[in-house]
């Protein structure tokens, strides 16, 4: 009888008690919105800041320039070596690039990654060239505040995706410099990037004059904030600090000499599964190219946030899209062959000098022996 006369009382607490719950979930979120977006915010006034300070000449290669660039190109091989040892004092040493979604109004925690993006590479300059590929209108207004080239994809893919060698072919005739890079549009950098690559330019006449790919692990921290990013040592310091090295299958980067072979590479578009591990294999096995893993020399922080994991590339639609593709082709399945353990050399620190060394690896696990 007691419990009957109370049940009425007890449903009142409980419906008070959810209110509550909900009401103070939704004054959280709703808070760690407003302080992503005033991150944000901060991060585009100091843009302009850096830019001013910078002087930069942001020189786009077209027209009568374009048959300059395949001049260049087509130079001979100690002419090419002896322009890489100046490269550092006159011009930049690597072509940056990206792509990704700006319509993230609905996803303050993505639009503030992407804008640490877009602020943290406009630092490398002026030994950086950094081009956004897209074919949304609504991108070129933010990116045109960090200062990059925005480059249209001519022709995107079937399902409107770029396709990275394509991305590559075009960056190639857009700027004239050493290395090209493609960095997934999470990744920030530092400047221990430019520093391997000057290394690796100058290490030995043969190492000038092949075809060379650079690749390595990421680290993930989590919720990287405008602050660290904007802090001369902000982003060494989360990684070290609270920063995770991923799997060895993970190559969210490749960076290019102009001898790499792009032509040849299949149709593959990113931010799918799949093509990485492939492209880094049928380098090594196939194309007789030189692959580095960096991991160890380029500092490489993924922004993860708390709705994306580790494995974004597989929860998009048309996340087969590259398996598929091998499989049409009747490609060699290349993705063991193509693990950063894989490379046949590392770049790595002294710990005697802090100078960086290159070394070849002569531990290589027997799944890396490339079979037809």
């Amino acid at each position: 009888m007691k419990i009957v006369q109370h049940r009425p009382i007890f449903v009142f607490v409980c419906i008070i008690a959810f209110v509550v719950v909900f009401v103070q979930v939704k004054y959280t979120n709703d808070a760690k919105e407003k302080r992503i977006r005033i991150e944000s915010e901060e991060l585009l006034k100091d843009t302009k800041e850096v830019l001013t300070h910078q002087h930069l000449d942001n020189i786009v290669v077209t027209g009568a320039s374009v048959l300059q660039a395949e001049n260049f190109k087509h130079n001979s091989k100690t002419s090419f070596s002896n322009d890489v040892n100046n490269e550092f004092k006159n011009r930049p040493i690597i072509t940056l690039f990206t792509s990704f979604k700006t319509d993230l109004a609905m996803d303050p925690e993505k639009e503030l990654v992407y804008n640490n993006t877009l602020y943290n590479w406009q630092t490398l300059r002026p030994h950086a060239q950094l081009i956004y590929f897209t074919m949304e209108t609504s991108a070129v207004d933010k990116v045109i505040l960090f200062d990059w080239n925005i480059h249209p994809l001519i022709p995107p893919s079937e399902n409107g995706i770029p396709i990275i060698k394509d991305m590559y072919l075009q960056a190639n005739k857009i700027y004239i410099t050493s290395w090209y890079g493609y960095f997934n549009g999470d990744i920030l950098l530092t400047d221990d990037i430019l520093e391997t690559l000057e290394y690796v330019s100058n290490v030995s006449d043969t190492f000038r004059n092949a075809s060379i790919l650079i690749t390595g692990r990421r680290i993930n921290v989590l919720n990287v904030t405008s602050e660290e990013v904007r802090s001369k040592n902000g982003i060494k310091e989360s990684a070290s600090s609270r920063g995770s090295l991923y799997e060895i299958d993970a190559e969210d980067y490749f960076i290019t000499n102009i001898f790499f072979p792009w032509s040849k590479i299949p149709e593959f578009v990113i931010g799918r599964a799949g093509y990485d591990n492939w492209i880094v294999g049928h380098a090594r096995c196939d194309l007789a190219t030189i692959v580095i893993d960096a991991t160890e020399t380029i500092t490489a922080v993924h922004q993860t946030t708390s709705k994306g994991g580790n494995k974004e590339g597989h929860a998009h639609g048309n996340t087969k899209y590259n398996f598929e593709l091998i499989q049409r082709l009747r490609l060699p399945k290349r993705f063991l062959q193509g693990l950063t353990t894989c490379a046949e050399w590392r770049t790595f620190r002294t710990l005697k000098t802090g100078r960086i060394e290159l070394v070849r690896r002569d531990d290589l696990h027997k799944n890396c022996k490339c079979t037809k």
